[in-house]
């Protein structure tokens, strides 16, 4: 006589099937897959589409200043000029942007507010006549990463973090932190030909009012992001 095989194997499942009806279990739940990282926003200005923006939605980083490949991988559409926002960007999370040519940093980037910034130099004439400002006034900057492209640069590409840690005050006390300060970095351009190392200065003041009065000729927005109040705390950073 013939016995069906694997005997002991269907007699375990009929009992597992039964037990799990016994006592009410049901199979564990899928994992849930992991989240998609967020697309990244690269922005660069393109002679090749009327000498205009270029603003792309990457899945995944593209190498420094190759247009090309922004292209193709990403997702760009062509912003004209002549649209571009009078006061600058207002982005939540980071940002990159590639410079062919000084006016995107005199037109777009200056007064922009941004977290996390990648700021890359593409050739000769991102520092050309007509030369861009010689400062950029960044708010909200908690990140920079920059690259420059050109020949012989010592330090091609550096990155920096703006600790929320302790900071000086303008008579040279130390303090702590403040909770949600008003944080305006001033970034010296000339970073961007990669020739020194980046280096950062905070100074910490209990309000923008009193940090004017220190620094009469600093160049402060006269409504700034947010429209924060006079006696918000103020952080002021240096980048140079």
């Amino acid at each position: 006589m013939c016995r069906p095989r694997n005997t002991s194997l269907i007699h375990t499942s009929v009992l597992f099937l039964a037990l799990v009806a016994m006592v009410g279990m049901t199979p564990p739940p899928p994992r849930p897959l992991p989240p998609t990282p967020p697309n990244s926003t690269l922005l660069f200005d393109s002679a090749l589409h009327g000498n205009s923006l270029r603003n792309c939605s990457c899945a995944s980083e593209i190498q420094d200043c190759s247009d090309t490949l922004a292209n193709l991988l990403c997702s760009c559409r062509t912003v004209p000029r002549s649209s571009l926002p009078p006061a600058g960007l207002r982005m939540q999370g980071g940002l990159t942007v590639w410079v062919h040519d000084g006016w995107l940093l005199r037109e777009l980037l200056n007064g922009s507010t941004v977290q996390d910034l990648r700021l890359s130099a593409c050739g000769r004439a991102a520092l050309s006549p007509p030369f861009p400002p010689r400062y950029l006034a960044l708010f909200g900057l908690r990140s920079l990463r920059v690259f420059s492209s050109a020949p012989g640069a010592a330090h091609p590409e550096q990155a920096l973090t703006i600790s929320p840690g302790p900071t000086w005050d303008v008579s040279g006390a130390q303090v702590g932190m403040p909770p949600a300060p008003f944080h305006v970095s001033f970034l010296d351009v000339s970073v961007l030909n990669g020739r020194s190392s980046l280096k950062a200065y905070s100074v910490n003041s209990s309000s923008a009012a009193n940090l004017t009065q220190h620094f009469p000729h600093l160049p402060l927005p006269h409504a700034p992001p947010q429209h924060g109040h006079p006696q918000q705390a103020c952080l002021l950073t240096f980048i140079y």
